[in-house]
């Protein structure tokens, strides 16, 4: 009884140590203006990561590693979790193409990148948890915004 007691009390003290992963180089939303006035002088895009709830999930973590590595160079990141989204006074600022992308993201445990022309009129690619196993997806995403990149040259 002791041993599965103090099992149970181990368990619940490692759980609570997990804390919330970062998305490596981004800025918060309430950055946006001045990232995207960056994205601009650098002739880069923009992508909009969205968390969900679950800050603490290690498969949106994996995921938003690889999206780090796949947007590098090409996109200046802004992180916006999903209270956020979900508040229309403050989504209501946003283009409609990015209230668009926002409104249709999962809830809990989710991380995507959303890359956007600099004046976010456009959404150049969308890729959410895939990001953590998919490789072929995840090469896809990468090569879509490479091109992109390319293209503003």
């Amino acid at each position: 009884m002791k041993t599965l007691l103090l099992s149970a009390l181990g368990f619940v003290s490692i759980c609570s140590m997990v804390s919330a992963y970062e998305v490596a180089g981004s800025k918060p939303i309430e950055k946006l203006e001045s990232e995207v006035a960056k994205v601009i002088a650098s002739k880069k895009l923009i992508c909009i990561v969205y968390t969900g709830r679950d800050e603490s999930c290690p498969h949106c973590a994996a995921a938003a590693a690889n999206g780090v590595k796949a947007v590098r160079g090409s996109a200046e990141c802004v992180v916006i979790k999903e209270a956020q989204a979900k508040d229309k006074s403050f989504t209501a600022k946003f283009t409609p193409a990015v209230q668009a992308v926002l409104a249709k993201q999962p809830t809990n445990a989710w991380v995507s990148f959303n890359v956007f022309d600099a004046e976010m009129n456009t959404l150049i690619a969308s890729i959410g948890r895939e990001l953590e196993t998919d490789k072929k997806a995840t090469k896809e995403f990468t090569e879509k915004v490479k091109a992109a990149r390319a293209a503003l040259k």
